[in-house]
């Protein structure tokens, strides 16, 4: 695994903390930090943790006495996440296979990460070993996109104005929509008292447009598909016709995202 970033990632890691973050990520970060009920001192990890907004929001709560680590397998997510926070421990490596001893952590949360994992068992299986006996765990994983429905719109325009590439890269989010999928895989390596609540937050972006942009400077290039500025002023256009109904009056597109969050113990 490269350890250094490229420019080309290093701008989609930075693209990826400037619009999606604060439009839809930010809100989430709260249920988990409650859910696997971070405190003052203890010792987190965020699995798949992107460009960091959640381990920053474990950081703010566990303070100078405790230590938040994040892992990501994208040089760029850890390399823009870096930039942001140094004091937070971020780490290159896989869910599958994390670098720790048994019993690290106090608690360890992901967040919409579960989705991308090339062996979901695996990660879990890890999880479970890097927590402590009576720790704590919190994911997060997107519903299904049918409950999700701006973003199955935002899938057609990709779809209609990019390739079926781009749109399958925006479905991969909503793969876990069936929530008993994921509860089967923690109950097989040994979390106990697992519990699912379904969420609603408000994700809002600038316009529109904005959302879609995010999407092909933040999301699309992730997967090697970048797009010229002609293309994507083009594509931008031509989403009204889908988007604009998301319009508020503030000029802002506003609309209901939905997600489930597992919590979950490893026995004493």
């Amino acid at each position: 695994m490269n350890s250094t970033a490229t420019q080309e990632e290093l701008v989609a890691g930075r693209g990826y903390e400037a619009l999606f973050v604060p439009a839809v990520f930010q809100p989430w970060t709260r249920h988990l930090i409650d859910g696997a009920g971070v405190k003052e001192g203890f010792h987190v990890l965020d699995v798949a943790c992107g460009s960091g907004v959640l381990a920053r929001h474990a950081l703010s709560i566990s303070g100078t006495s405790g230590r938040v680590v994040g892992i990501d397998s994208a040089p760029g997510m850890i390399a823009a996440a870096r930039e942001i926070e140094p004091a937070v421990d971020w780490i290159l490596g896989s869910a599958e296979e994390l670098r720790f001893g048994d019993s690290v952590f106090d608690c360890i949360v992901s967040q919409f990460g579960m989705m991308f994992f090339s062996d979901r068992h695996a990660a879990a299986s890890e999880m479970f070993r890097a927590i402590k006996p009576g720790g704590r765990l919190a994911v997060a994983v997107w519903n299904s996109i049918e409950n999700n429905p701006a973003y199955g719109d935002i899938i057609s325009v990709l779809d209609e104005q990019v390739s079926i590439a781009a749109g399958d890269a925006l479905r991969l989010p909503y793969s876990l929509g069936d929530s008993k999928e994921v509860t089967g895989i923690f109950d097989h390596v040994g979390f106990t008292d697992i519990t699912v609540e379904t969420k609603t937050e408000q994700a809002t972006f600038p316009s529109s447009r904005t959302m879609v942009e995010a999407e092909l400077r933040g999301w699309l290039p992730l997967f090697d598909i970048h797009l010229t500025e002609e293309k994507i002023a083009d594509v931008l256009v031509k989403s009204d016709g889908k988007l604009s109904k998301y319009a508020a009056q503030s000029g802002e597109a506003v609309f209901p995202t939905s997600a489930h969050i597992l919590t979950a113990h490893k026995p004493q």
